[in-house]
């Protein structure tokens, strides 16, 4: 009998689909299209973003109200010190210091209950963060207390004014206007406070370096001051 040559056959581990091009590995792990409209992608994304910046509008309402509430409470408690009534100029400047954060708290006090940081612990964190940050400045010293509570002082202010900043800049980049008004308005109404300082101070560190050595030069108390100044009114680094 004839043998029957036998031919091998090639085996194909999958059937090759003769009308349809090969489909590229990377296309079979792509992630399947949307099923939302434009439209409604869209929302969501608007929502989403509308969503962090009232979050971040709101921790910088909180900020600057927990500042101007902690920072009027140390300038009440300044006016209660018998040594501040000794010095009239430092005094006064004080109660000044008070009357404009007392009126700044509640006017940001508003805005706190409008962007919703008076519930839940947001604003408590607000709160701590700040408390922290001026731990220490209002400690009672017995050597010189009052023109330390003036450099306290001065410290505190500028930490209230760029917290102001940061508020207004924010609000104006949100379209917030009533809130940047506000916020600048603030910010402009404690940068001569910080001035005054630089002027009071000279005078009451002097009276309280007499009080140590009579033989001080109290002479310089002027050409302190105008040297201090000076340096605020020096222009800024070319750019």
């Amino acid at each position: 009998m004839a043998r029957i040559p036998h031919h091998p056959q090639t085996i194909h581990p999958h059937p090759i689909n003769r009308t349809h091009p090969p489909v590229a590995a990377s296309a079979m792990y792509r992630k399947p299209p949307s099923t939302n409209p434009p439209a409604i992608r869209s929302a969501m994304t608007s929502t989403t973003s509308s969503e962090t910046q009232h979050d971040n509008l709101r921790m910088y309402v909180n900020d600057a109200a927990a500042m101007a509430k902690h920072i009027e409470n140390a300038f009440g408690q300044q006016l209660e010190d018998d040594d501040l009534r000794s010095h009239a100029a430092a005094h006064q400047l004080i109660e000044r210091m008070h009357r404009t954060l007392a009126a700044q708290r509640r006017g940001m006090e508003k805005y706190v209950e409008e962007f919703g940081g008076g519930v839940g612990a947001t604003l408590k964190e607000a709160v701590t963060s700040i408390t922290g940050a001026l731990t220490g400045l209002y400690a009672t010293v017995r050597k010189h207390p009052i023109s330390r509570m003036l450099r306290d002082n001065y410290t505190a202010l500028a930490l209230a004014c760029i917290a102001y900043e940061m508020l207004h800049t924010t609000a104006l980049a949100i379209g917030q206007k009533s809130l940047a008004d506000t916020a600048l308005k603030n910010l402009r109404e404690l940068a001569p406070l910080i001035t005054a300082v630089t002027e009071v101070a000279p005078g009451v560190v002097l009276q309280e370096l007499a009080g140590d050595d009579p033989s001080i030069d109290l002479s310089v108390e002027q050409q302190a001051r105008q040297n201090a100044l000076s340096a605020w009114q020096q222009p800024g680094p070319a750019k």
